[in-house]
């Protein structure tokens, strides 16, 4: 059975046929497993509540109840518009207002209900959206078309997004929003037209949180056009001829599908035009530059957290044979790697003077290693594995098309939750113009990537150990589920979390600058 067969299956798995057949003797019970995907999804996620919310109170009344590194400028700034002082801008911040507003909204109406103090009132912005926006309005429809493809759970667990659920930065509401355009497109809850306007909507206030989720709109906007000509300009295996039908449904269609987009955009120059640059603020310490070994970072992060994914015997030994069949390939990939590494990679004074973040030990010990033998051949070879695991969990996803006949598919409501070779180029070379130009090793700029990668990618249902053999002729079949490596993301997740929250609550040390303890954080 095709991949294409097996997402649609999965998008109509409480259908007549909810049996996979994988190969003789082989399947796959799909109604099971999206049954106990509800169930489990519901169960762990009220556990998941009384944790970050224990978490939260522990961490701000008792652990950092001062501000910590950023929150300096966000909390402050976001103070002078509780007191009414609306044209105060302070220079050192670089993003837009957006997090400010939403505090300022925020403040007004808890302050109500509660004694707590500013900082942890405006903390629960993020928390509030991290654990019930987040899972609730954006993840839930999409987990609703894709039940075998993700949990909303391990999502809202990711752990670059759950540090920042206990502090007042950007990052959370800049995902939320920009994540939500992406349901909105995909799922199209006030139809064919009013959902695209809906969607370039949120994308457009998502960039009031992070400028650079106007890139990501430029995705989004792929992804509507895609989605409607791939039915009504019938896509075939000629890609090339894909790539030009996209484009004249989109000169064709422009009022309804690429207009909305193309607002934001016009918006968007507007505002280059004013502040003569991307960053608001301190644009000294953040100067657009050729950083390419930044997408070797977030890729290698992508992997590490994606390892309940790919992780299994076939999976690593397909990576021995791509070696021992693509050699000579394989060896000028190493060479290019090496190249970037030593000539592309930025060191940010940010990056060697602040103790305070992961970053800092990973590149001191590991990848800024003054060790040759670490810096280039260790490395190149991690980044190397890293890249085909990237692409490879893309490539079993991907939504082909038959040479001749056209999608069976008539609605766009109905297609899988699946992009094909058009939109997971936009998705890498997406990835590649936000991250490339930052001169900061920030994992907290992979959040955006790695959602929109991972909403795409479906959990398959092979071991993570051993090999499974057919039973024999006239025995029932062996029934496997994707349940189990689901079960084991989220477990990674929260182990991580536990290991961080750790570090973060145990692990404390002094900055002569700083009045209050100093703390390690992503």
């Amino acid at each position: 059975m095709s991949k294409n067969e097996e997402q649609s299956d999965g998008d109509n798995i409480l259908g007549e046929d909810t049996i996979q057949i994988i190969v003789p003797g082989i399947q796959r019970d799909l109604q099971t497993e999206v049954i106990l995907g509800f169930v489990l999804n519901i169960i762990i996620y009220a556990f998941l509540l009384i944790y970050f919310s224990v978490t939260f109170w522990y961490l701000t009344t008792r652990v950092v109840p001062y501000l910590f590194i950023d929150e300096v400028f966000h909390v402050t700034q976001t103070i002078r518009y509780i007191k009414g002082d609306w044209f105060y801008w302070d220079p050192k911040i670089t993003t837009p207002p957006g997090l400010y507003i939403l505090g300022y909204l925020n403040y007004q109406i808890v302050k109500m209900f509660t004694s707590w103090s500013t900082t942890t009132l405006l903390r629960l912005v993020n928390l509030i959206g991290g654990t019930v926006i987040l899972p609730a309005v954006v993840l839930r429809p999409l987990f609703l078309f894709n039940a075998i493809g993700f949990w909303p759970i391990t999502l809202i667990s990711f752990p670059l997004m759950t540090t920042y659920y206990y502090l007042y930065y950007t990052d959370v509401w800049s995902t939320i929003f920009i994540m939500q355009s992406l349901n909105v497109i995909i799922t199209l809850p006030l139809g064919e037209n009013y959902s695209i306007w809906l969607s370039a909507f949120f994308a457009g206030i998502s960039c009031l949180f992070r400028q650079t989720n106007i890139i990501w709109c430029g995705f989004i906007m792929v992804l509507a056009i895609e989605r409607r000509a791939m039915i009504q300009k019938e896509f075939n295996t000629h890609n090339f001829n894909n790539y030009l039908k996209a484009f004249i449904y989109s000169v064709d269609e422009f009022k309804t599908v690429v207009l909305p987009y193309m607002i934001n955009f016009i918006l968007f120059f507007i505002y280059l035009l004013w502040n003569r640059s991307i960053t608001l603020g301190d644009k000294s310490n953040h100067s657009v530059g050729i950083h390419l070994v930044q997408i070797f970072y977030c890729i290698f992060f992508i992997t590490i957290f994606s390892l309940p994914l790919w992780l299994s015997k076939n999976f690593i030994l397909g990576y021995l044979r791509r070696w021992n069949v693509k050699f000579i390939q394989s060896i000028f990939e190493i060479i290019g790697i090496i190249i970037i590494i030593r000539y592309f990679t930025k060191v940010h004074p940010f990056l060697l003077a602040d103790n305070r973040h992961y970053t800092f030990y990973l590149f001191k010990k590991i990848i800024g290693n003054q060790r040759r033998l670490i810096k280039y051949g260790l490395m190149s070879l991690v980044y190397h594995f890293s890249i085909f695991t990237y692409v490879e969990l893309m490539r079993t996803c991907e939504l082909t098309f038959h040479p001749i006949l056209p999608l069976p598919i008539k609605e766009t409501i109905t297609l899988p939750v699946q992009l094909t070779h058009i939109s997971w180029t936009a998705l890498i070379l997406c990835t590649i113009v936000t991250l490339v130009p930052s001169p900061l090793f920030e994992p907290r700029y992979y959040i955006i990537p790695y959602y929109f990668w991972r909403i795409f990618v479906t959990c398959n249902a092979e071991p993570i150990i051993g090999d499974i053999q057919p039973p024999p002729t006239g025995l029932p079949p062996i029934t496997i589920a994707a349940t189990n490596r689901l079960l084991f993301e989220f477990l990674w997740f929260m182990l991580i979390n536990i290991m961080t929250l750790i570090v973060f609550i145990k692990y404390e040390f002094s900055w002569y600058t700083e009045q209050f303890p100093q703390r390690i954080i992503w």
